[in-house]
């Protein structure tokens, strides 16, 4: 019997934590078998403060996974966020050494590798590095350089790094939970994943994930990614704006805020909402969510203007996350923002994907979508292509490692 292959996606957040598991099928299709959400301890935007209750509340996320599911996971995709986290540009290039000057895997490894010198302070560590480009004696533009012929050798990438220090707490509450860490994700390029089309990110598109500790983008131009961001304004401090205008209980705010809450004044309807010492109307309550809001999507606006030089984007913007199902939040970033906005919703299908359907579980199924893509799946067939493919891809393990 062939072995299951069933990949796990966690996504440890300010409010909840949320693990979504997948199986891939022998046709490369996933079905997602698996959801646990609990309840999040422990952090604080992001950033573990509390390693024992962040773990508690991890493997209670997992565990509830792993009953619907039927299967225990062993490791998981696991998103990391916070302030902590910033993202640069950077190149670099080489001299192409193939024989009649072929690129070749092993260039553009060592192309990427040098792209990635950058300098950086011994507290942090790269987390990703996203090609951009290639550019191969100066043609740019170029996607896939290998089996090209040229003498030089160019790679643009965007970087992603983080703090070694919040980065190895959150791997360690992971592991505390009693699962093991894949590969740490930024949320935004998860999210991605699972709301948006290929055709999204050709046309040029900006995601903008709204959760409760931070808010993540990532615009994508051409078809990668052109830029990063991670914003220190997220729905948590509507809510607490809520309780400190009204002087009432965190959890109280966020209940009103929920049932309430409106992004935008023209929205609001004039219908009570329950407030102590006063009666006040959603007009008012208006009043205090609105300016935070708009300090939100001009950071949002500011960001994709760094990505795009003020150029529009076609594709727009797609909001996801909790934060994006406030009402008159669509109606908002697409007035702030002018560009269409739309409703980032998980493009899952089969299994589980009806119960999945929402940006709460953008970034968990997304992360286990990231998973999937780096699970090899064989290809059936009866003149052993399937062998010709693990071949192939031990070929390609050998080269990364020269």
């Amino acid at each position: 019997m062939a072995r299951r292959r069933i990949v796990g996606g966690l996504d440890v957040g300010t409010t909840k934590v949320c693990t979504c598991i997948g199986e891939v099928t022998d046709d490369g299709s996933v079905h997602i078998i698996g959801v646990g959400v609990s309840p999040s301890q422990g952090l604080r935007r992001g950033v573990v403060v509390d390693l024992d209750a962040a773990a508690r509340a991890i493997h209670e996320s997992v565990a509830a996974a792993e009953q619907m599911a039927g299967t225990p996971v062993e490791s998981v995709y696991v998103g990391v966020s916070g302030p902590h986290i910033t993202s640069l540009n950077s190149s670099g290039v080489i001299a192409v050494v193939g024989a009649k000057g072929e690129i070749g895997p092993e260039d553009t490894q060592r192309v990427l590798q040098a792209a990635r010198a950058v300098k950086l302070s011994q507290d942090r560590e790269i987390l990703h590095v996203l090609p951009r480009e290639f550019i191969v004696d100066g043609y740019k533009g170029i996607r896939e350089p290998v089996g090209m012929t040229g003498v030089r050798l160019e790679a643009v990438v965007h970087i992603v790094t983080g703090a070694a220090s919040h980065t190895q707490n959150l791997v360690k509450a992971v592991q505390r939970a009693g699962v093991g860490v894949s590969e740490l994700v930024l949320p935004s390029l998860a999210a991605a994943e699972a709301v948006l089309e290929p055709a999204d990110k050709e046309m040029g598109v900006a995601l903008v994930d709204i959760g409760g500790g931070t808010t993540d983008v990532a615009v994508f131009t051409e078809g990668r990614v052109a830029h990063t961001a991670v914003l220190p304004v997220s729905a948590h401090h509507v809510t607490n704006d809520i309780a400190v205008g009204w002087q009432i209980p965190l959890a109280q705010a966020e209940e009103i805020k929920v049932q309430y809450g409106c992004a935008l004044r023209e929205v609001a309807a004039v219908r009570q909402a329950p407030a102590p010492r006063l009666s006040a109307n959603r007009l008012s309550l208006a009043d205090i969510v609105v300016p935070r809001i708009e300090e939100l999507l001009q950071l949002v606006q500011s960001e994709i203007h760094r990505a795009t030089g003020g150029e529009v984007l076609p594709g727009g913007v797609v909001l996801t996350g909790g934060g994006a199902l406030m009402e008159g939040m669509l109606q908002a970033a697409q007035q702030y923002l002018g560009v269409p906005v739309r409703l980032g919703v998980p493009l899952a299908s089969g299994g589980l994907a009806d119960v999945v359907n929402s940006p709460l579980y953008s970034t968990a199924v997304g992360l286990m979508q990231y998973g999937c893509q780096q699970v090899e799946v064989p290809v059936p067939s009866a003149n052993g292509a399937a062998w010709g493919r693990l071949v192939e891809r031990v070929k390609q393990w050998l080269s990364e490692l020269l």
